[in-house]
């Protein structure tokens, strides 16, 4: 059973440290800096610590010719279907692809990105917030650099920042083209392809001297703008987009390793996935603290949860407060008050046979009932934080044999970023 890790938080970047870092650059660059306020961090200790650019392997490549049907079905099923119904998930995924393709910028990143920031649901300006539209685009960051229908940016020819031009035409940029659906999906293109244009600049001036986060995508200086402070916010867009591939490719559900011979498959779309926390960790003081029983994958809420091999279900329900779990339907596990549960939330258990039992907690909703058949890659409800306190959306995941408890990531390694193992891989490599 796990316990809570890291809590959801909105953070606004280090004001203390970007006023030190841009009094000693002032003068240097030659355009107002910009500055993501407001970047909302799940968990933020493990992925700055512990998780490097060289863990990933390259991301999947964007289609040559897109089918613009197939591509609306995908961000449909990603989104929800009672979040775009049929018109709206036409005219998004028409837009996307049309200012992907003016811009030049991936779709799939635009539709991952929309996807994280809003689940698709455009967010109305409002007096306490200053991200706006399906994307929650930063108009204050960008509106000094936008100027008679063009967006300037600067980049280093020959060790000299040169001033370059991107046309912007189309619309205004103010929060009210930021909040409206269309425009906002013209002008997150627009912006995608400004740091496409920039980002090895902008990672190189602040290599040395200044507070930054290693990263891997244009696409994280997105949320931060000039410098980015951390990579989890990258992580879960290209995440959405890796999920995104998978449901326009026809949505083929991925082989993950095996079990005594026992074929397992991911819990999760969009691998690989990134082990927040591994297996056997000591948790709680030296005394009274215990070991990690599974592994936390990282996920955002409402992701589909599916079953990891054929099976039955043994147990739907909630874990209780001071030991103990309550046998429910599914809908009666979903309903259940949160307030009354205990650590693990609401979970499903399935025997696997072959000497395996799977766990799966602090699920969202359940669609599954006790005594249940299911099949490798069925959807058995979807992630949440039920049962923890303190951390984000994750899924923990446990493996349970006759004889104990098995790590999970020693049999899922092809769908798996788990830094602790990568770790000792390399030490391995370095000590022969």
């Amino acid at each position: 059973m796990t316990r809570p890790v890291k809590t959801v938080l909105t953070t606004t970047v280090s004001l203390l440290l970007l006023i030190c870092g841009f009094a000693a650059l002032a003068g240097k660059w030659p355009w107002q800096r910009r500055i993501g306020k407001d970047v909302e961090i799940h968990h933020k200790r493990q992925h700055e610590n512990r998780v490097l650019p060289e863990m990933w392997p390259d991301e999947p490549a964007t289609p040559a010719t897109i089918d613009e049907a197939g591509f609306v079905t995908a961000l449909r099923q990603i989104c929800g279907e009672k979040r775009l119904g049929p018109e709206r998930g036409q005219k998004f995924g028409a837009a996307i692809l049309l200012y992907a393709r003016l811009f030049k910028v991936d779709p799939f990143l635009v539709g991952g990105l929309i996807y994280d920031q809003s689940r698709c649901l455009p967010k109305q300006p409002d007096n306490e917030n200053r991200l706006y539209g399906l994307s929650r685009i930063d108009v204050a960051m960008h509106a000094p650099h936008v100027r008679d229908k063009k967006y300037n940016y600067w980049i280093r020819e020959n060790n000299q920042w040169k001033k370059k031009s991107l046309a912007v035409e189309k619309y205004p940029f103010n929060l009210w083209k930021a909040a409206n659906p269309i425009s906002n999906i013209y002008w997150t293109a627009a912006i995608l392809r400004v740091f496409k244009e920039q980002h090895a600049d902008l990672a190189d001036a602040f290599a040395d001297g200044f507070e930054h986060a290693q990263y891997r995508h244009y696409v994280s200086h997105w949320f931060f703008g000039d410098n980015v402070q951390s990579s989890e916010p990258e992580d879960r867009v290209l995440t959405a987009r890796r999920r995104l591939l998978q449901y326009y490719h026809g949505g083929q559900i991925t082989a993950a390793g095996e079990y005594g011979g026992l074929p397992l498959v991911s819990p999760l779309d969009g691998v690989p996935r990134m082990v927040l926390d591994e297996f056997g960790r000591w948790r709680g003081k030296r005394r009274t603290g215990y070991k990690h029983n599974g592994v936390d994958l990282v996920a955002e809420l409402d992701e589909p949860i599916r079953a990891v091999a054929d099976g039955k279900t043994v147990f739907v329900g909630v874990d209780m407060p001071n030991a103990g779990s309550k046998r429910l339907t599914g809908e009666e596990a979903t309903r259940f008050d949160p307030r009354k549960m205990g650590a693990g939330g609401r979970y499903v258990a399935i025997n696997h046979g072959n000497g395996l039992r799977s766990y799966y907690m602090h699920m969202d909703t359940i669609v599954v009932d006790d005594w249940s058949d299911v099949k490798a890659g069925d959807i058995i409800g979807t992630v949440g934080r039920s049962g923890s306190t303190e951390s984000g959306p994750h899924l923990h995941l446990e493996f349970r044999t006759d004889s104990g408890r098995e790590d999970p990531a020693q049999f899922m390694q092809k769908v798996l970023i788990d830094p602790k193992r990568w770790r000792d891989m390399r030490r391995s490599v370095a000590s022969q």
